[in-house]
């Protein structure tokens, strides 16, 4: 079996860049060329994610919500470079094909799947109708010098990298995160067996990222949905590229967490909803 694994990771994927198929939690693709809903989940979470937001798809849409690699029932790979939100959006895109995805595509991400989605978007922007980004964490290029918005986006990223110096801590915050009922509608799983994938996740798909400049020349309707006071968002970031960029609608939340609830789940709906009209009766 590792013999397998290792075959699969360094020669099928790493060399031949044949990109992974995820695990699909739900699908509805009974409508050929019809609107498919794509949900991508975040960081230490899965497709459950999306289970209560299936029944607001439009009966006349199709939808798919997947596992991301290395998370929930996906593959757990070897290879850093395949977490990053570049590679997520291939392994996407192979999936919703193999599963018979031939219509436009709406996006709908949370967190790091946000991040997933805008990469999505800027490569396969012929297929993409709208985007639904919830609590996006994005980043500006660590490299740029003499932007005091910058601060905040280093020290996140510097928390970030320390803690994953101590591994047992973050598994053991995450489990009281959801235990405490602080997780909304995630599921979250995260255990010391997929800490490698969360590592590499969070270190090639969201220190590691350039989404903010691919967001600020997208051309397709975005609408990006976020709490004022999440700790893991930068607004800075947010307003500067939507003030730039008229494709891009913001709904700010006096909000102060990542997770999304009920109050979040309204706005996301809504956004559904405006996407495409209902058949007619």
């Amino acid at each position: 079996m590792a013999a397998k694994r290792k075959f699969r990771d360094q020669i099928l994927h790493k060399m031949l860049h044949v990109p992974y198929r995820l695990r699909v939690r739900y699908k509805r693709l009974r409508r050929p060329f019809a609107v498919t809903y794509v949900f991508v989940h975040g960081l230490a979470d899965t497709g459950e994610l999306w289970q209560p937001f299936i029944e607001n798809v439009p009966d006349n849409c199709n939808y798919i919500v997947v596992d991301l690699l290395g998370h929930g029932d996906s593959y757990l790979a070897q290879t850093r470079r395949m977490y990053s939100a570049r590679e997520q959006a291939r392994h996407l895109l192979a999936t919703c094909l193999t599963n018979g995805l031939s219509g436009p595509v709406v996006l709908v991400g949370h967190s790091f799947g946000s991040l997933v989605a805008i990469e999505f978007a800027s490569m396969y922007k012929g297929i993409v109708k709208r985007c639904i980004l919830v609590a996006p964490p994005i980043y500006r290029d660590s490299s740029q010098t003499g932007v005091a918005r910058l601060r905040q986006d280093n020290l996140l990223r510097e928390i970030y990298r320390q803690a994953l110096k101590t591994p047992k801590a973050v598994v053991a915050g995450y489990d009281l995160y959801s235990k405490l009922g602080l997780a909304g509608f995630s599921e979250t799983q995260l255990t010391q067996d997929n800490f490698s994938a969360f590592r590499d996740t969070l270190l090639a798909g969201i220190i590691s990222q350039n989404a903010s400049r691919k967001l600020a020349e997208t051309r397709i309707d975005t609408d990006i949905i976020y709490g004022k006071l999440d700790p893991f968002i930068v607004e800075k970031n947010l307003k500067h590229i939507a003030e730039k960029n008229q494709q891009i609608t913001l709904h700010s939340l006096t909000t102060d967490t990542h997770a999304i609830r009920q109050r979040t789940r309204k706005v996301i709906v809504s956004c559904m909803k405006k996407v495409i009209k209902p058949e007619s009766k």
